[in-house]
């Protein structure tokens, strides 16, 4: 991983860390680290959008440079110079949102609740789109390089593969957030 990407990480870890909260779960078999939990979700939320917007260029378009932002009035309405690739700050914020979510998940002492049992869910799910994540990302790495080879067969084998991935790894999405939404009500309750 490059540099930028790791002191980013640290930041945003050492971030999380500072908006924990210090007196633990409340009541009995409460996880604690509910506020270093919702930071880190932010950062899985911010991590996705980010490289949604980009990959699109709807909205952001990012370009390898010295860090800056360009704003203009026609589309992409911003346009963000930086030193990394999108995937590689989507990444950056997924993982360290995972870690942070996973200290909070960690503490609970109680998964007999249903709000334990949609956070041990969702702490699940975070790991396997992690591991998902970098699954696809080294599929797409085989892709270009058979693409640059000039690989027919395996290209079109790799593009089917890339497809499914993609299927897969959005419905780990839309299962975390079914489970964000059953845990927050429950919590709530």
């Amino acid at each position: 991983m490059k540099k930028p990407a790791l002191a980013l990480m640290f930041l945003l870890l050492m971030a999380g860390t500072v908006a924990a909260d210090e007196n633990g779960g409340g009541s009995e078999g409460e996880a604690s680290f509910g506020g270093l939990a919702a930071f880190g979700v932010g950062l899985v939320f911010t991590g996705v959008a980010y490289y949604s917007l980009t990959k699109r260029r709807l909205i952001i378009e990012h370009r390898k440079g010295s860090p800056q932002i360009v704003v203009r009035p026609e589309r992409p309405y911003i346009t963000v110079f930086g030193p990394v690739y999108p995937m590689t700050v989507h990444h950056a914020f997924t993982v360290t949102g995972t870690l942070l979510a996973l200290i909070h998940f960690a503490t609970c002492r109680d998964y007999s609740t249903l709000a334990g049992k949609a956070g041990l869910g969702m702490a699940i799910v975070l790991i396997l789109m992690n591991i998902s994540g970098f699954y696809g990302r080294y599929i797409h790495v085989k892709l270009e390089m058979a693409a640059r080879k000039k690989q027919s067969g395996k290209l079109k084998r790799l593009a089917v593969l890339l497809r499914r991935w993609k299927l897969f790894h959005v419905a780990l999405a839309g299962l975390f957030l079914i489970l964000l939404g059953i845990h927050i009500a429950a919590v709530g309750d």
